[in-house]
C-alpha cells in the first residue's frame, strides 16, 4: 500500500468517527440557526416535531455514508499537497521555514475542493434535520430536489460554504500541527517521549500521544471555526429554505435577515457550534492518527 493510500484511509476512518460523535449537536444547531432561536428552544422542538430522540439523529444516512469519503478527500488532498509543496523546496532549511505556510495553503486546498462535493450532501442533511423537505428519507429528498430545483438546487448555499471552508481548514490544519510542535517542545514532554521509546510505545498505545492529540484537535477545531460563524449560520438558512426564490444570493440573504433578526441573528448557535467542535475534532484527530499509524505500520511490514 502505498503512501498516498494511508492519507485517504486515516481520512476516512477519521471523518466517520467524528460524524458519529458529534451529530446530535449538530441537529441543534441547524436548528437553531435555520430557526433562530435558542438552544433550549430547539431541543424541545426536534424532540416534539420528530416524536423523540430519534429526530435528533434524522437525516443522518447520507453523512454516514459519505463523511468517510470527504474527510479521506480533505486529508488525502491536504496530505498531498502538503508533500508536493515540501518536495518542491530543495533547501532543508528553507522547507522548514515554509512548512507552516505549506500547511495553511495545503489545509485551505483541501477545504475548497471538498466544498464542491459535500455542498449537496450538506443540504440533504440541513433539509432533513429542519424538516422542510417534505420527503423522510434521503435519497428521497435528494430527488424531490433534483425535481423541484434542478441540479444547481443541489448548489444552494455553495458560497457561503466556500468561506466557510476554505481558510478555516487551513487553520485546522496550521493549529493543529503548531500547538502540537508547542507542546511536544515541553521538558516534561520530551521526557515522557523518551520513556515510551524506551518501552517501544508507538502514538497508538501511547496515553501521551493520545493526551496531545486530544488538546490539540480540541483548540484546532474551536480556532477554525471561530471566525467563519456568520458564514456557517447563512449557509444553513439558504439551505434550509425549500423555496429557491427567496434569496437570490449569500449577501441578499445576510440583509434580510439582519433586517429581519438583527446582527445578533447571524451568530445564532455559536455555543452549540464550538461545543460540538471538540468532541467532533478530538475523535476525527484521533482515529485519524491511529489509523494512519496502522497504516504505515502494515506499509513497513510489506
Amino acid at each position: 500500500m502505498k503512501l498516498v493510500y494511508c492519507d485517504f484511509l486515516a481520512g476516512c476512518f477519521g471523518g466517520t468517527c467524528g460524524m458519529l460523535v458529534g451529530y446530535p449537536l449538530d441537529t441543534i444547531k441547524c436548528w437553531q440557526q435555520a430557526s433562530n432561536c435558542r438552544v433550549g428552544t430547539a431541543m424541545y422542538k426536534i424532540i416534539v416535531m420528530n416524536n423523540g430522540l430519534k429526530g435528533f439523529y434524522r437525516g443522518m444516512t447520507f453523512p454516514v455514508l459519505t463523511t468517510g469519503l470527504l474527510n479521506s478527500m480533505l486529508f488525502g488532498i491536504y496530505g498531498n499537497t502538503l508533500r508536493n509543496l515540501q518536495l518542491n523546496v530543495p533547501d532543508d532549511e528553507k522547507r522548514k521555514k515554509l512548512q507552516p505556510r505549506h500547511i495553511f495553503i495545503a489545509g485551505s486546498v483541501g477545504g475548497f475542493l471538498q466544498a464542491f462535493v459535500a455542498n449537496p450532501i450538506e443540504l440533504v442533511k440541513i433539509r432533513l434535520q429542519t424538516r422542510s423537505c417534505v420527503t423522510s428519507g434521503s435519497w428521497e429528498c435528494l430527488k424531490n430536489i433534483l425535481k423541484t430545483e434542478g441540479f444547481l438546487g443541489l448548489y444552494r448555499g455553495l458560497t457561503p460554504m466556500i468561506c466557510r471552508d476554505i481558510f478555516p481548514y487551513g487553520i485546522y490544519m496550521l493549529a493543529y500541527e503548531q500547538i502540537l510542535n508547542i507542546m511536544g517542545c515541553l521538558p516534561y514532554i520530551q521526557e515522557q517521549r523518551r520513556r515510551n521509546a524506551e518501552m517501544k510505545l508507538t502514538s497508538v498505545n501511547s496515553n501521551l500521544e493520545l493526551m496531545l492529540t486530544t488538546v490539540s484537535g480540541s483548540i484546532a477545531g474551536v480556532l477554525s471555526w471561530i471566525f467563519v460563524i456568520p458564514f456557517d449560520v447563512i449557509k444553513t438558512i439558504m439551505q434550509a429554505e425549500p423555496n429557491p426564490y427567496v434569496y437570490k444570493n449569500m449577501f441578499h440573504c445576510i440583509s434580510v435577515n439582519v433586517k429581519k433578526s438583527g446582527w445578533r441573528s447571524l451568530f445564532r448557535g455559536s455555543c452549540m457550534l464550538l461545543v460540538r467542535a471538540v468532541p467532533v475534532n478530538v475523535a476525527t484527530f484521533i482515529g485519524y492518527e491511529y489509523c494512519l499509524e496502522k497504516c504505515k505500520k502494515n506499509l513497513i511490514i510489506k
